[in-house]
């Protein structure tokens, strides 16, 4: 079987991308269901429905690393392949069997080579970065290191949290995806080098205690950690006594208001559900929360 177009992914964010070009796919290739629960993928979809809707093929791995995929890649030709929501490297054994090559996309705050490597959006708002630079790229066997096709520059604005970053992602990576597959059917391909005068850099990968706030930050550190860690990722947390408390939206309150007699990580007030958080500089308000305790005012979480 010959396949032209083929797409890599996970996630429900793979779904909404190939809603776009969904007649020019031949192949989507994703996991099975009870590998994205062991490997605990943030935003996973079900593919289920619309493979069947708009009578796609699908190949569902029990192995998200595909190094167990051999057979039905030496079996089969593939032309172009797109990859989007997968979040493991693909082998260079399945790269080779791409007559154009398999294309994905990376976000990097100052563009790539900078940023390589984990969770680049999430780290781009922790870091108090203003600014996405997209790149959509042909893979090699090494993280985020191929030859370019297009780099699309966008804000983080002060309001933005994950959510909206990848609102904004989707929303480029749609048009750009759409781009590169009619250079695709026209045989016009172009590529260029990443950047030559910005040093190679990796970010880290993010687990759920990487959330913990640390009290000794500054007022707008821990805002940028809570917009980029809130849904649908696990959040970021205090701790009152043996609970977590995850805090999925909240905002600088003030800077100017006398607190000075509460403690730092206090509860200071509390309205309509929300309530006001002591910290180092000034006062924090949060505005949605999630606790397996209830919380009262003057309680002091760490």
């Amino acid at each position: 079987m010959k396949y032209k177009i083929v797409v890599f992914g996970v996630k429900q964010s793979t779904i909404s991308l190939i809603e776009t070009f969904k007649d020019d796919i031949d192949l989507i290739i994703t996991v099975d269901d009870n590998i994205k629960q062991n490997n605990h993928i943030a935003g996973e979809g079900s593919f289920s429905e619309f493979i069947k809707t708009n009578n796609i093929e699908c190949y569902s791995v029990g192995d998200y690393s595909l190094k167990t995929c051999q057979d039905f890649f030496n079996n089969n030709e593939f032309e172009m392949g797109i990859s989007y929501g997968w979040q493991r490297l693909i082998p260079q054994y399945i790269l080779d069997r791409f007559e154009t090559g398999v294309f994905g996309t990376h976000a990097s705050p100052l563009g790539l080579p900078y940023g390589k490597g984990r969770s680049p959006l999430n780290w781009s708002i922790i870091r108090g970065f203003n600014q996405v630079y997209f790149n959509l790229f042909k893979y090699v066997a090494k993280a985020d290191r191929g030859m370019m096709y297009s780099t699309v520059k966008f804000e983080i604005n002060k309001w933005d949290t994950i959510e909206s970053i990848k609102m904004k992602d989707l929303i480029v990576t749609r048009t750009e995806v759409c781009k590169l597959i009619n250079d695709y059917k026209n045989n016009s391909i172009k590529l260029f080098e990443q950047k030559a005068d910005i040093e190679e850099t990796f970010f880290p990968k993010r687990t759920p205690k990487d959330g913990k706030i640390d009290l000794n930050n500054d007022m707008i550190d821990i805002y940028n950690l809570i917009r980029g860690t809130t849904r649908p990722f696990p959040g970021s947390f205090l701790e009152y006594g043996d609970s977590n408390v995850i805090l999925w939206d909240a905002v600088p309150f003030d800077t100017k208001l006398d607190f000075s007699s509460h403690e730092v990580g206090e509860i200071v007030d509390f309205f309509d559900g929300k309530f006001i958080l002591k910290l180092v500089d000034g006062v924090l308000l949060v505005k949605d929360f999630k606790c397996d305790k209830r919380l009262k005012k003057g309680v002091i979480l760490v």
